[in-house]
């Protein structure tokens, strides 16, 4: 199993579009890794993990064909995990012209909870010559497998935002497994529980880093980082060489990559970047 990191920063982009914080700056001087776009991650070069408004640009840079992907997991709707724009533009037929096969063929197959579904529903209603053949929602319920795109996915609740049902995923080939910790903030002893349930060591753990040496809310930093690691070594989730991969920084954490590198990687911590490729 492969995962590629599409972007690795939060809403705003690092450094945030108008920003003129010292982070941003920053970012800006040093460039490189610290230059981060909108989340969202690839699996084995055919299932995407979100969807960012960036998406255009960074499948441009990395090489990824768009039309080939043909599943689509949601963690949750807010608008930097979410373009639906995108999703209005893969549905028309006149902006996006596909092989010649059959509708159903072509649908692109997206996965989330009923408030994924019903901005999938939003971005349709809002082109009117969309193609609704061309998208198919397919429900992601906590506490049930899925299979799609060769992998089994099994969502869990998020803690994000109180007004949605939002998710992380745990991916497995049947053979290895990862936890993709994804906006959130630190876990419940009941979501604990039911990863424990599940009977996986994890190869991979990649959470969640927005809030960076500051305290956690909706979004880790590095404390809960450091919780969730132990919690899941305390749980018998994961093994001496599994890898911890830190993901979606703010610029509102005050730190840019090259910080996280230098207060992370010495306690076993490694900082995701735009086009990082790994091996689960």
């Amino acid at each position: 199993m492969k995962l590629r990191y599409i972007g690795t920063g939060a809403a705003e982009g690092f450094p945030g579009m108008f920003c003129q914080c010292d982070a941003c700056v920053r970012a800006r001087k040093t460039g490189g890794k610290n230059i981060k776009t909108r989340s969202c991650a690839i699996l084995n070069d055919q299932v995407l993990i979100d969807l960012s408004p960036d998406i255009y640009t960074q499948s441009l840079k990395l090489g990824i064909e768009l039309w080939k992907i043909k599943h689509l997991i949601v963690t949750h709707t807010h608008q930097d995990h979410l373009d639906r724009f995108f999703l209005s533009t893969r549905a028309k037929d006149g902006a996006t012209i596909l092989p010649a096969v059959e509708d159903r063929e072509n649908c692109l197959r997206i996965y989330g909870s009923e408030a994924v579904h019903m901005a999938m529903i939003q971005a349709l209603e809002e082109e009117v010559h969309a193609n609704r053949n061309r998208l198919l929602y397919v429900p992601a319920l906590p506490r049930r497998w899925f299979e799609t795109g060769g992998l089994f996915f099994y969502p869990l609740k998020a803690n994000h935002r109180p007004d949605e049902l939002c998710l992380i995923y745990v991916v497995s080939d049947g053979k290895k497994s990862l936890l993709y910790a994804n906006d959130t903030g630190m876990l419940s002893k009941e979501t604990m529980e039911e990863i424990r349930g599940l009977g996986l060591t994890f190869q991979v753990v990649s959470m969640d880093c927005a809030r960076g040496s500051l305290p956690g809310d909706g979004h880790m930093g590095f404390e809960e980082n450091r919780w969730l690691r132990e919690e899941l070594r305390q749980l018998g989730c994961v093994g001496p060489d599994t890898r911890y991969y830190l993901n979606h920084l703010s610029h509102m954490s005050g730190i840019i990559h090259d910080d996280m590198e230098r207060l992370m990687g010495p306690e076993g911590f490694i900082a995701a970047y735009d086009g990082l490729e790994i091996k689960v």
